[in-house]
């Protein structure tokens, strides 16, 4: 990896010189929730923190401190904060041309190339937007025009998006009061540790086969048009999908004929030590979502394909699948350096080499903890799963997993997650050392919540 230093006289672990959140972030959130409507993240509003400055691992906050990002930005800087590379990028063509709907550019098919050459044979179209829900919202228009049909399977535990068909695709809270959803979406059962913990990974497999089996038998009207699954389900308790049910779900839609996707947004550009999630099981997918941490930091999606798929029925008529953002010099820009980085640098060997470390150190340090039920995950893909009581696997309360947030803080760690799966997603720069420095914060925060419910 890069030897590059996250801080100019080589600080990588917090230094606080004000308690955290201290006054003058207090103000700044203030100030900043009197404009805004309601509605941001748990954490944002549990933190009350004002992120000035990044370097490497590293945030600053307004007060001065120090911390270590446990989070990247909600799994986006995985090259880290303030990579020099990314920033001439943007700088440069900024001073060139920031916009012009989706005519041509130089950049776009500099940046494309490169992520083409990095993917199976198979992918050699891309339709590029401005945010991972855009790109699964383009995915569904492109499963239902390539196919002609209208109904798709996703799976529980999955999250995709918020705007309305991301959201139909995706299960849990953050569905309720907003239906009526997606006509045409069903939701079927993938394997899940947290239920059944005394079956084995063969028999989970076995079970949730027969269930997708009966569903579309008996609640679909015909063959589906699409099946859509993370390989690592992320927000829904970072969960690895077996490589056997991703191959299992891989025969369903050679036999339907339905379109695999495989949603990559969160996973994909190194985030599970390999570049792509899907590399572990050796799956390959019809259509592939990317976004978030292939960015750089700066806001893409993108939608790869056979152009046979991509290319077929009426969204391929001029003008159906434009994006007014979508694939603009920016990102690009962007998205060309970050990529370059990730494949130069070392930063996918260091995400294998740190993340099971760190997955290592959690699961050894985590053993004697009366509230963690697992410790999981992938790469720098990390989640502790937080209950009540390990037999029964129920989850701790909300006030709980923001005490776990607020305490994580005070030792100079950010999360942003605020579900009973912690997940620690650092960027890929992440060193031993800071690996440790998590793990002894995870540890002693919840040594000091034990009999908390």
């Amino acid at each position: 990896m890069n030897d590059r230093s996250p801080l100019s006289g080589g600080l990588d672990l917090p230094r606080m010189v004000t308690d955290v959140p201290g006054p003058k972030s207090r103000a700044v959130f203030r100030r900043d929730q009197d404009v805004l409507a309601a509605g941001n993240s748990a954490g944002s509003l549990w933190s009350e923190l004002a992120v000035i400055e990044g370097r490497g691992a590293m945030i600053r906050d307004a007060d001065g401190n120090w911390l270590l990002d446990a989070c990247a930005g909600t799994v986006v800087m995985n090259l880290g904060h303030g990579h020099p590379a990314v920033a001439t990028a943007v700088g440069d063509q900024a001073r060139l041309l920031t916009h012009f709907y989706d005519f041509a550019t130089e950049v776009r098919p500099r940046f494309v190339e490169l992520l083409r050459s990095t993917l199976p044979e198979s992918f050699d179209a891309f339709h590029l937007a401005n945010s991972g829900s855009e790109a699964v919202e383009a995915a569904l228009r492109t499963v239902r025009s390539a196919t002609g049909r209208h109904e798709v399977i996703a799976f529980h535990n999955g999250y995709h998006g918020r705007t309305l068909g991301a959201l139909s695709l995706t299960t849990g809270a953050g569905r309720e009061g907003l239906g009526p959803f997606l006509p045409g979406v069903v939701h079927a059962a993938a394997p899940d540790p947290m239920e059944s913990p005394d079956w084995n990974e063969a028999d989970r497999v076995e079970a949730c086969g027969r269930r997708l089996e009966r569903m579309a038998s008996q609640v679909l009207a015909g063959p589906p048009a699409a099946v859509i699954i993370e390989p690592l389900q992320g927000a829904g308790g970072m969960i690895p999908i077996p490589s056997r049910f991703l191959e299992l779900l891989s025969a369903f839609c050679d036999r339907t004929g339905a379109l695999l996707v495989f949603d990559e947004i969160l996973t994909g550009g190194g985030r599970t030590g390999r570049l792509w999630a899907h590399e572990h099981s050796g799956v390959v997918p019809d259509l592939l979502l990317l976004g978030k941490g292939i960015g750089g930091g700066f806001p893409i999606g993108i939608v790869a394909g056979p152009r046979r798929v991509m290319d077929a029925g009426p969204g391929a008529q001029p003008t159906h699948n434009s994006s007014t953002f979508g694939g603009n010099p920016l990102a690009c820009a962007a998205g060309l350096a970050a990529l370059t980085a990730l494949l130069e640098e070392g930063l996918v060997d260091n995400a294998s080499r740190v993340g099971e470390h760190l997955i290592t150190a959690l699961g050894e340090r985590l053993a004697q903890r009366r509230h963690v039920a697992d410790v999981r995950g992938l790469g720098l893909a990390v989640g502790v799963e937080m209950v009540r009581d390990p037999a029964t696997r129920t989850p701790v309360s909300g006030d709980f997993i923001r005490d776990v947030l607020r305490g994580l803080l005070r030792r100079g760690v950010v999360i942003s997650s605020t579900g009973h799966v912690m997940r620690i997603t650092p960027p890929l720069c992440l060193t031993i050392p800071q690996a440790d420095f998590i793990a002894r914060a995870v540890d002693s925060t919840l040594l000091e919540l034990e009999g908390r419910p």
